[in-house]
């Protein structure tokens, strides 16, 4: 019979999984009793599940029983945490199969810092915990033992139980030497708004003003980590626009749709030889530089292809690796490089936001909804 490992928690299970996986010998086979990416299959390392869409779901009870009986290592991921890096499990998680052998609590370091309302996953089941306090090597230790590792030892006594604090910036320090263009998306056509929306004053600013300073203060926080990052503003004009230390892409095809900023930007990523391009839609004034800072460091710490703000969905900004260049090139229409993510969700890395960070102005009532 296989060997059973379960991996719980939070924060990077999946890679953990995968590198589980390439330090076994015999035949290896990874599952869920949720859900996970549909993965090729390689080497002796098998992916299987029951597909639900671009995700594998527990493959039933006589199925699992099968996969034990046929591979040597069985890696369970046994618990969901919508990306997050933190988790508070319900009365019924994790969902852990009574013939494991060993069991893996991950939580990830890369929640430190930030409010533990935002990256911690089902946070209002806790009455220890305040959602407003900013994540501590404390609250992550508190969070393992008091909601995982004390409960999984009682209910299962003879497993040997591991605790893992996933540091995602592990690799950060490699990242140095590494460039980022940071593409403000200002070109739009406003359709919906009836006039130009992004020169609109929001709180005694033009609209698109919010972005722009956004990412010049992600230049200067990458920038004490050794990653440059250049600021770019596609625009169907350069009247009229503040703009100091902007590089302008003026967008000749801005009728198109968005795929037409997506590609400006994609070759500007080209012609400076970045390593990355980032795209921030210049209706998005809720998105602070300190967030697309930490949205371009944790997708290069990743190796990803993609990264993208995530609350309940992925969203922009979104920023993308130069090995796609060629993919974003050959967009067209109306529809952004989120496509590529949706498209390929298991080659993206997902940064957690409140919600309210993701609001963009489409219409004039966006506009005065924001203002009050």
């Amino acid at each position: 019979m296989a060997k059973v490992i379960a991996v719980v928690g939070a924060g990077g299970k999946s890679s953990y999984i995968e590198s589980l996986a390439d330090g076994q010998g015999g035949r290896v086979c990874i599952t869920t009793t949720t859900h996970i990416f549909a993965m090729p299959d390689r080497m002796n390392i098998s992916y299987i599940g029951r597909p639900e869409g671009t995700k594998l779901a527990y493959p039933g009870d006589e199925e699992f029983r099968e996969l034990c009986g046929k591979y040597d290592v069985v890696l369970v991921e046994a618990d969901g945490s919508r990306h997050r890096p933190l988790k508070i499990p319900a009365e019924y998680e994790p969902v852990i199969p009574e013939n494991v052998n060993e069991i893996v609590v991950v939580m990830g370091l890369h929640s430190l810092g930030r409010k533990l309302g935002e990256v911690c996953h089902r946070v209002g089941l806790s009455s220890e915990l305040d959602p407003a306090s900013p994540v501590t090597p404390e609250i992550i230790d508190f969070i393992a033992e008091h909601y995982y590792l004390t409960p999984l030892h009682k209910k299962f006594p003879a497993t040997p139980i591991k605790y893992v604090r996933n540091n995602l910036y592990s690799s950060l320090s490699a990242q140095r030497g590494k460039s980022i263009a940071l593409v403000l998306m200002a070109s739009g056509s406003s359709r919906r708004f009836r006039s130009d929306k992004l020169r609109a004053i929001l709180h005694g600013r033009e609209l698109y003003r919010y972005g722009l300073e956004a990412l010049r203060e992600a230049v200067r926080l990458l920038a004490s980590d050794g990653i440059r990052a250049e600021v770019f503003m596609t625009v169907r004009s350069p009247e009229g626009l503040k703009h100091e230390g902007v590089s302008l892409l003026v967008n000749a095809s801005h009728s198109e749709g968005i795929a037409a900023s997506v590609r400006l930007g994609s070759e500007a990523g080209v012609r400076g030889g970045f390593d990355g391009v980032l795209f921030l839609a210049g209706d998005m004034p809720n998105f602070p530089g300190r967030d697309v800072a930490g949205l371009v460091r944790e997708f290069l710490c990743s190796g990803k292809d993609f990264g993208c703000a995530y609350s309940d969905y992925p969203s922009n900004p979104a920023v993308f690796s130069s090995r796609v260049f060629p993919e974003l090139l050959t967009l067209s229409g109306d529809k952004g490089a989120l496509r590529l993510i949706n498209r390929n969700p298991e080659r993206a890395h997902y940064y957690v936001v409140n919600p309210e960070k993701l609001i963009d102005i489409d219409t004039f009532e966006d506009l005065e909804r924001l203002k009050s």
